[in-house]
């Protein structure tokens, strides 16, 4: 039963091997009070004109950093650039009354753009972009869930999985400096998105230490869902 029915947008976080799958499924009996959400994919047809309208908004702000020697923004980099412009408005026009579940969201694009995209996207040219940007995705979510857990586990987990991973057969020291760039960049971005929305809510879990049905039903008391 739902005791709140306002409006909710929340991303789970977390690098490789963390458990971000794994608490999805935990989760999974409880879906008539939510739904798992992702961003607009570029390969469908049918987001065609979702990504040529953000596309062009997004291109003049582009245009004006001065590129130097950086290299080039991908086709993938500018798609999810694109996203950032024009996929608030649609979670919020679908999310009424219900719980979005977002895996890969605004935090993760954000992220992964700014932080390892081009060099000039991090330079002090680009700051009135990122600000825009922050201050939208800053006042549309509600919580983020950042799941981690200790390296040497993170580490053992990525390496005896099926799926790939850049690091998986990385040495142990390349897989450690991967992690704490990639927390340091998350800390970062969500240090961004508090400022302009002190009341978002981060929820941090070490998944070596909470098992995901653990972890499922505190979220399940987050959201008041019974």
């Amino acid at each position: 039963m739902m005791i709140n029915m306002s409006p909710r947008i929340v991303e789970i976080i977390g690098p490789a091997g963390a458990g971000k799958t794994t608490l999805s499924r935990a989760l999974s009996p409880c879906r008539k009070s939510f739904f798992v959400g992702n961003f607009p994919d570029v390969r469908k047809i049918s987001n065609a004109p979702f990504f040529i309208r953000n596309g062009f908004q997004t291109l003049p702000a582009l245009h004006k950093l001065p590129r130097g020697s950086s290299r080039k923004l991908t086709r993938r980099e500018f798609a999810w650039l694109s996203i950032l412009n024009g996929w608030s408005d649609i979670l919020q026009k679908e999310t009424k009354n219900k719980i979005v579940i977002l895996d890969q969201g605004p935090v993760f694009l954000l992220t992964e753009t700014r932080e390892f995209g081009p060099e000039y996207l991090r330079n002090e040219n680009a700051d009135f972009l990122w600000q825009s940007l922050y201050s939208r995705w800053g006042n549309v979510l509600d919580m983020i869930v950042w799941l981690d857990a200790p390296d040497a586990d993170l580490m053992s987990r990525i390496r005896h999985r099926d799926k790939g991973h850049v690091v998986k057969n990385e040495s142990d020291e390349t897989t450690f400096e991967f992690f704490a760039r990639y927390r340091q960049a998350y800390e970062r971005t969500i240090s961004k998105l508090q400022a302009n929305h002190s009341d978002l809510k981060i929820l941090r879990f070490d998944t070596s230490q909470k098992s995901s049905d653990e972890i499922a039903y505190q979220l399940l008391f987050e959201f008041g869902t019974d």
